[in-house]
């Protein structure tokens, strides 16, 4: 008996610190997986906006009309400024200079943001982060395929980022708990277990038992870690950001 709790002693303590750190990996890869899709399923909103504006001045280009005597881009340009955590947006042409934007100021002047975003030559919208803001740019392609401007849309952050503030607020006071709690209940169950069998097990089988343990807390950890982000997922895919 006095060997048995010795052992549980010895090893109980690495394994509970095992345990405790496999949940802590769990709560921090749920966490980051969280942001990431929070930040895919935004920037989609938002590109699916500039692709849609997009789509509206290439119908009118294949009139064979110049993109500035486009008349009614103008209006889609307010129109589209009006999304909801949209900060704005422009009509450049293939020099970067703003023919149409919701902040008319900007008429007539180059784009920095046409600029931070440039071409790529590709046909998908383009997206970057700088700061809090989005930016995304998408090419206008004449009849003919060849690019004469571009939709350029400001995207504002704030919002996503005080949504994941939020979940990292609440999770810091959960996680400490959640670990303290796991690491002491497998500290219990090792000891427990070890002090039963002391008297039929040698060191090696008291070992072995104990490496089995530990690898069945891991798989368990692990596959509440799998259950959390598939959840974080469907809820994610059923309630697009707004």
């Amino acid at each position: 008996m006095v060997r048995g709790a010795a052992l549980a002693v010895r090893t109980g303590g690495v394994i509970a610190a095992s345990v405790a750190l496999a949940v802590l990996l769990s709560v921090v890869l749920a966490n980051l997986n969280f942001e990431r899709t929070l930040r895919d399923v935004t920037g989609s909103r938002f590109a699916v906006a500039a692709d849609e504006l997009r789509r509206h001045v290439e119908l009118g280009l294949t009139l064979g009309l110049d993109l500035s005597e486009l008349v009614d881009v103008q209006a889609l340009t307010d129109r589209a400024a009006a999304g909801v955590g949209i900060i704005g947006v422009e009509v450049v042409d293939d020099r970067g200079t703003v023919l149409f934007a919701a902040d008319r100021a900007a008429i007539g002047h180059p784009s920095p943001a046409a600029r931070e975003i440039a071409s790529d030559g590709g046909t998908a919208v383009r997206r970057r982060i700088a700061g809090d803001t989005l930016l995304l740019g998408a090419d206008l392609r004449n009849s003919f395929g060849q690019i004469v401007g571009a939709v350029v849309m400001r995207a504002s952050l704030t919002e996503l980022r005080g949504k994941i503030d939020a979940v990292r607020a609440g999770l810091a006071g959960g996680t400490l708990a959640l670990v303290a709690a796991a690491g002491l209940g497998a500290l219990a169950a090792v000891f427990a277990t070890v002090r039963g069998s002391a008297g039929a097990l040698d060191d090696a089988g008291a070992a072995g038992m104990l490496r089995g343990t530990l690898l069945r807390q891991l798989h368990d950890h692990t596959a509440e870690a799998e259950r959390v982000l598939d959840d974080i997922d469907r809820d994610l895919a059923g309630r697009p950001t707004s």
